[in-house]
């Protein structure tokens, strides 16, 4: 079976995840609002993680399209269990 990966946007602050968020979410994408994982960077410390890989693409579009800074866009295998 596939390892299942997780998209995550990251950003230069949190009001930039905060209007992607909106602007996904008025998109029907299953997304949320995660810490940013250790292994993606060192940026604001929210991103928004999809819980599909084939709307990254989806997401630049929209960020480009409202004028939404980012910072890098990865995809990371999903956990397996908590990390908290």
């Amino acid at each position: 079976m596939a390892e299942k990966l997780l998209g995550y946007v990251l950003f230069p602050n949190h009001t930039e995840a905060m209007r992607l968020y909106e602007v996904m979410k008025a998109q029907g994408v299953r997304c949320t609002l995660a810490p940013t994982p250790r292994e993606c960077s060192v940026c604001c410390g929210v991103s928004l993680r999809l819980e599909d890989v084939a709307d990254l693409d989806a997401a630049r579009a929209a960020a480009e399209a409202h004028g939404i800074a980012i910072e890098n866009i990865q995809s990371l295998p999903a956990p397996t269990h908590h990390t908290w």
